[in-house]
């Protein structure tokens, strides 16, 4: 699996030595498909209507941001990142946490980050906020 030809993404990941398996396009598709249900239909961040406890934080210091996302999710398993509907990836939490300030750019990339061991639901948004909730099982 990989990531398309155009994409910029997995040489920075490589350059972070981070263990980033890409989806092939199909399973892109249906990942992305997915995701989007999480994110608000008419605004950046998450969607009230599947995510609760929805927590939000203005980065305005990378160390504070660090901290306050170290807080609230698991460094155990993995995380999927959507960019886009032909850019997702699996990596481990644990490295997304210790590196997501480098992967994300502001005025760049806006991003929906599943985790896979628990229901949490993280929205990267390009104007430098992050969003954290709990998928709705209901």
């Amino acid at each position: 699996m990989s990531a398309p030809a155009h994409s910029y993404r997995p040489a920075e990941f490589a350059e972070l030595q981070l263990q980033a398996r890409w989806l092939d396009a199909e399973h892109a598709r249906r990942a992305y498909d997915y995701a989007l249900q999480y994110a608000h239909p008419q605004r950046y961040g998450l969607n009230g209507a599947t995510v609760e406890q929805i927590e939000q934080h203005r980065i305005a210091s990378r160390t504070v941001a660090r901290a306050w996302l170290a807080a609230r999710l698991s460094a155990a398993g993995s995380v999927q990142i959507v960019f886009g509907d032909d850019e997702v990836c699996v990596v481990p939490a644990a490295q997304f946490l210790a590196s997501w300030d480098q992967l994300f750019f502001p005025g760049r990339d806006d991003a929906i980050i599943l985790h896979n061991l628990d229901q949490t639901v993280l929205f990267y948004c390009h104007e430098q906020e992050l969003e954290i909730g709990q998928r709705r099982t209901d």
